[in-house]
């Protein structure tokens, strides 16, 4: 069936009255990294692999007791890459994706231990991810099977939890290193990078295994995070506008910008728990040398973001 595309113009996704939310700083986490993923499960943030300050890839993941303010490191023998994807089901972690290998690492979160699962045939680094209903969605990227990472993929799959096996999916619209969330059983992609940051918001919904509605943002973005509060996906940092904050209402299809005290990142990890949310790691340039190791944290209640 051929997608339908229902274009929005710029004033379709208006920015609203900048509110202001203040970060406070936390415990942080024991080396500098960006490029990384992250995923949570109760009251706990787990980031995984990315680049250090020291070069090189980290193979490590570290586990942040939202509770106790506190890190830990609960598995260090990982293979090292950077701009892979992270998800949790059943009390365990799935590793996919990034530049460097095709491998799907498990980390059982009782015993702490890695096992691996199906080969992504078609993976990539800088992808996009979300989990719905025991599947593992991945879309975007660049870096297909290894070529060279200036290739941009369309590509849209699935990993079955349940059947350890991947499946394809109708091709994303544009191709790009893409970031995107589930909301109301449908999958969001947010701008993204190919070759120049995008406007685009892509919507897939799942019910009906389509591409619906496009959107056009008046801001591109890429370089970023994304987590999800309700029917809102907030997004934090950014390539070329490190300080960018906002979120995207998926009930009104409108972009809210935010302003902030948060340290300027790109490439850094986002996650969001009892209102608040969680800001980890990244860099400030280029360099790997820029990558910072602080984790802030903000209020997002709905009393937060109408306050003047």
């Amino acid at each position: 069936m051929k997608t339908k595309l229902v274009l929005l113009s710029l004033f379709g996704l208006c920015l609203a009255n900048a509110q202001t939310l203040n970060f406070k700083h936390l415990s942080d986490m024991s080396m500098r990294r960006g490029a990384i993923s992250s995923t949570i499960i109760d009251d706990n943030i787990y980031v995984s692999n990315g680049y250090k300050d020291t070069d090189g890839n980290a193979t490590i993941i570290e586990k942040y007791s939202i509770k106790d303010n506190r890190w830990s490191i609960i598995n260090s023998t990982l293979l090292p890459k950077r701009f892979a994807n992270s998800e949790t089901y059943d009390n365990k972690i799935y590793i996919f994706n990034g530049w460097g290998n095709s491998h799907l690492e498990i980390i059982d979160l009782e015993t702490h231990k890695k096992t691996k699962g199906a080969v992504n045939r078609t993976y990539t680094g800088n992808a996009g991810s979300a989990i719905h209903n025991g599947k593992i969605y991945t879309f975007g990227g660049s870096g297909l099977n290894n070529a060279a990472t200036t290739v941009f993929s369309d590509r849209f799959q699935y990993y079955d939890i349940a059947s350890d096996t991947w499946h394809s999916l109708p091709d994303m619209p544009t191709a790009r290193e893409a970031r995107g969330k589930i909301v109301n059983d449908k999958l969001y992609v947010i701008g993204g990078f190919n070759g120049t940051s995008s406007r685009l918001v892509n919507v897939y919904d799942l019910n009906k295994n389509r591409w619906t509605e496009q959107y056009t943002m008046p801001a591109a973005i890429s370089g970023h995070s994304l987590a999800v509060s309700g029917h809102k996906i907030f997004i934090a940092g950014g390539y070329n506008n490190q300080n960018f904050l906002a979120y995207f209402d998926t009930e009104t299809n409108k972009l809210h910008q935010l302003s902030s005290n948060m340290i300027p990142r790109r490439h850094a990890a986002a996650e969001i728990y009892n209102n608040k949310l969680y800001i980890m790691g990244g860099s400030t340039a280029t360099s790997t040398k820029t990558a910072i190791k602080s984790i802030q944290v903000a209020d997002i209640s709905q009393e937060a973001l109408s306050a003047k």
